[in-house]
Formats: C-alpha cells, structure tokens, sequence
C-alpha cells in the first residue's frame, strides 16, 4: 500500500559569495555575501516565507543564517543552527583558489582509491564522514512532520543526493547547485524521497505558497 508523506523538507544553498565569484574554497570560513548575493538572499527570504515552514534549521555560517534568520523572524519562529548542514571542511585548501583544471587534477573532488574511500587533504572532511552527516540528518527528520527549511552550502546538498541514493564517492560531486536554489525531499516517517531538483526562489513560490 502507498504511503502518505507527512513531511516536506526544502534544502536551500545560501546566496553568492567573494568564494563563488572569485573561485576558492571557502568550506568552513564564515564569510560574507556579495552584492548580488544580497539580492538573491531577498528572494530566497521570499521562497522561504511563502514556503512557510513549521521550523527553520540553518548550517551555523553567517552565509545561511542571512536566510534563515529573515525567515524565521517572519513566520515568528526560531532559527536554529545544526552542524549537520554546515559546509564541507577544506582543510588545507581552506582560502585557497581553484587552480586550473582543479576538478580533473586529483586534489579535489577527493580522489578516491579502488574500495572507494575518498582521500582528503591534509585536515580535510573525507566524504564519508560529509555521508555520515547526511545520514545523521536524515535521522533527525524522519520523526516530523509538516515542513521543514534547511539552509545550507552546495557541498553537503550534494553529499545529501549522494547518501540518499547511494552514489559513488567519486561521482556524486558532478551535480550543479546554484545559489539560492533548492532541492525538496518528502518523508512518510520512515523513506526519504526527491521531490524536486534544482528550484529557483520562483518555483518555490509557485510550488507551495497557500498549499499544505
């Protein structure tokens, strides 16, 4: 028999920043937004609104909380910080630019061996611990019900799509998550599903204002 979801999450990636323009890592630096980050942040506040969630998780970084916060103030709810949405630590890469031809030039995505373990830099977050936080998370939705927001970076949504459906560490990096868009997923208590990929602001709007 079908099962009803009972719960609705949108993850949505913070806006642009200096890293996105100016190609380097920032992982967990706690950095600000760009001016046209500052008007993506005004839409994605909107979505986030008209999505009206029942609670706002956000990753700890300032990046997320511009979002989170706004909305949450909106709704007359409370944001709340949870390290399982924070980005991917760098390591040493942290502050350091894409060289070129970064992604095909075996330091980053993490190369990983014939068992596929990924090998980080030195101080770096492998991907299966990134999964693990995944899957962590996965744990503490699974009980909700309604809706919920998570605000946070491109790199642990990707490492989201990857633990959910099982993805080699060494593919699940070539997914393209821009600024301010979401991926929703649906719960019925116990399977987590796609819902939707890759949602502007807009479409958020369109997709769940007024509907519960």
């Amino acid at each position: 028999m079908a099962r009803t979801a009972r719960h609705t999450v949108l993850l949505m990636r913070h806006p642009e920043t200096p890293a996105n323009t100016d190609r380097f890592f920032s992982g967990r630096l706690d950095i600000g937004i760009t001016p046209r980050g500052e008007k993506m942040r005004e839409r994605a506040v909107s979505a986030g609104v008209a999505f009206a969630p029942d609670r706002v998780w956000t990753s700890p970084l300032r990046r997320c909380h511009g979002i989170a916060d706004a909305v949450a103030e909106q709704l007359g709810i409370s944001s709340v910080p949870n390290d399982n949405l924070i980005e991917i630590d760098f390591g040493e890469l942290e502050g350091t630019t894409f060289a070129p031809g970064w992604i095909s030039g075996g330091v980053f995505p993490w190369p990983v061996d014939e068992f596929g373990v990924s090998h980080p830099s030195h101080g770096a977050e492998s991907f299966e611990h990134a999964f693990e936080r995944a899957y962590a998370l996965f744990d503490q939705l699974r009980p909700l019900e309604g809706r919920t927001l998570c605000v946070t970076h491109g790199g642990i949504m990707r490492c989201i799509m990857g633990a959910l459906y099982g993805m080699p560490k060494d593919r699940f990096w070539y997914m393209n998550i821009d600024n301010v868009s979401s991926i929703a997923l649906t719960c019925d208590g116990e399977r987590i599903c796609l819902d939707a990929f890759g949602l502007t602001p807009e479409e958020v709007v369109d997709r769940y204002a007024g509907r519960r």
